[in-house]
């Protein structure tokens, strides 16, 4: 149930990302599993600790055009590298997404090879598995002209 729950709540965030990814430059795959592993240090407990991205080179991104600062999304950028990193939440339990935009589809089959998955693992575009203990979800985004991923990571679970 909780599994389906932190599927539900990355696909909502992966939505809003979605736009977003349009903007981004091509990462390279490289990028993206590193970013993959930043979100991990940030989700190694049962709580979210965006310090840890700070750790890694990543700074929060401002966001112009007015509005509460609790009404902006929590957005990360690297200075070495084109994903970005979402947050869903600056504390507790919740989700570190890591959105990247792909140079084609193909590049999205090479991604999800790397957990030893293909495309007939996928539901509606995405996968959803645990790793460390953790719910992760990538996810095929954008468009066939602008491809991107979303790959999901949820904060630790405890074992029952």
């Amino acid at each position: 149930m909780l599994a389906r729950n932190f599927a539900l709540g990355a696909a909502s965030l992966a939505l809003l990302a979605t736009p977003a990814s349009a903007q981004l430059r091509v990462g390279p795959l490289a990028d993206i599993y590193e970013s993959y592993n930043d979100c991990f240090a940030v989700t190694n407990t049962g709580s979210l600790t965006p310090a840890a991205l700070a750790d890694s080179g990543w700074q929060r991104a401002t966001i112009s055009g007015g509005g509460n600062a609790g009404d902006q999304p929590i957005i990360y950028g690297h200075a070495e590298r084109a994903p970005l990193i979402m947050l869903s939440a600056e504390s507790g339990d919740g989700a570190c997404i890591v959105v990247a935009r792909l140079e084609n589809r193909e590049a999205f089959v090479q991604l999800i090879s790397a957990w030893g998955l293909d495309l007939d693992n996928l539901n509606d575009g995405a996968v959803t598995f645990f790793a460390e203990e953790r719910p992760v979800q990538i996810s095929a985004t954008g468009t066939d002209n602008e491809p991107s991923a979303t790959l999901a990571v949820g904060t630790r679970m405890e074992s029952e």
